[in-house]
């Protein structure tokens, strides 16, 4: 399989953008975002990320997202906040919101920041890792489209998103904890794209309802995460995501977000819970492996992992992926540097 450096896709991507009118601070944020996803993606950056990016483009040419949104607070008291995303492209909301939730926690030690009128921030991780170097604990979460629809437990029209989340915890030595999961059932982390057959589903141009992860009790985590995220912050909600009524390039978006950030030094001394924390990760490593199982791992550690190797290898890119980014580039009269 083709490779390309995070450097070249994070140029190509920032040339996609900033040729449909992002300004250009804008559009390296959220090639970053996106180059960041690829680095620990099981697939790298593979047809259904290629997909997504032209979707977005499209979108941003039909004027459905709004390439230069003007993202403002709409209310505001002491540690809480809601933010207004004016249209604009999710992963420059989804930063701009977290960088918020960081400023009030330093405050307050703990902030809450909620989001309405935004669209799709892809992977949750980038926003709740954006607390580690001030040693918080963030947490992101999502509200989204049906185009993989939850139907509620014991019910059959998909009403839920798979509503993604990411917890980030900052650890004394090694990698961070890092849990980024949506509520649907998907499949085991795997490099085989055949094997992925939610992504499979929407590439064939269709939706994709699936059962909940964990069953009843991934839906009623789903049904929380979509109060939290789009009843309480003014965004829209359960069938406002509707497929049939956002699949139209001009349909202004209105996801919601929420965002928090944790100083641990509030609660408790930064090195004690260190200490606390090395002794659950040391007994979690110490646990009795089952037949066949290797060595045990932390979320977030196999990412890690593979982020690491990618920066020296490259991240690949299949090859269907390279001719969509090549087709793309063509459209909008970009030379796309090999």
């Amino acid at each position: 399989m083709p490779r390309t450096t995070a450097q070249q896709l994070d140029h190509w991507l920032t040339a996609f953008f900033s040729r449909v009118g992002v300004p250009e601070d804008d559009a390296r944020l959220i090639a970053a975002v996106r180059v960041e996803a690829a680095l620990r993606d099981p697939l790298g950056f593979d047809l259904f990320a290629a997909r997504s990016l032209t979707h977005v483009i499209e979108r941003l040419q039909g004027g459905g997202l709004n390439p230069h949104p003007v993202i403002r607070t709409v209310h505001a008291e002491g540690a809480l906040a809601v933010l207004d995303g004016d249209g604009g492209i999710g992963q420059l909301v989804g930063v701009r919101a977290m960088d918020q939730s960081l400023r009030l926690a330093r405050q307050h030690g703990i902030a809450l920041v909620g989001v309405r009128r935004s669209s799709s921030l892809g992977a949750m991780a980038y926003y709740a890792m954006m607390a580690l170097p001030y040693h918080f604990i963030g947490f992101a979460a999502t509200n989204t489209e049906l185009r993989i629809g939850m139907a509620p437990w014991g019910g059959l029209t998909p009403t839920l998103g798979n509503n993604p989340f990411a917890v980030a915890v900052p650890t004394a030595q090694g990698r961070p904890i890092v849990l980024d999961m949506s509520l649907t059932a998907t499949e085991p982390q795997t490099d085989r794209p055949g094997d992925m057959t939610h992504r499979q589903v929407l590439l064939a141009g269709g939706n994709a309802p699936r059962p909940a992860m964990g069953g009843h009790k991934g839906y009623a985590l789903a049904v929380v995460l979509e109060i939290l995220c789009g009843v309480l912050t003014g965004a829209g909600f359960g069938l406002d995501h509707a497929h049939e009524r956002i699949s139209a390039s001009a349909t202004p978006p209105n996801l919601g977000h929420v965002f928090m950030a944790l100083d641990i030094q509030k609660l408790m001394p930064l090195p004690l819970f260190q200490d606390r924390l090395a002794t659950l990760i040391e007994q979690i490593y110490a646990s009795e492996r089952a037949p066949g199982v290797e060595r045990i791992a932390l979320p977030g550690e196999l990412e890690s992992a593979r982020r690491e190797v990618r920066l020296q290898q490259g991240i690949p890119i299949t090859e269907e992926a390279l001719a969509t980014l090549h087709t793309l580039a063509q459209t909008l009269g970009i030379q796309l540097e090999a």
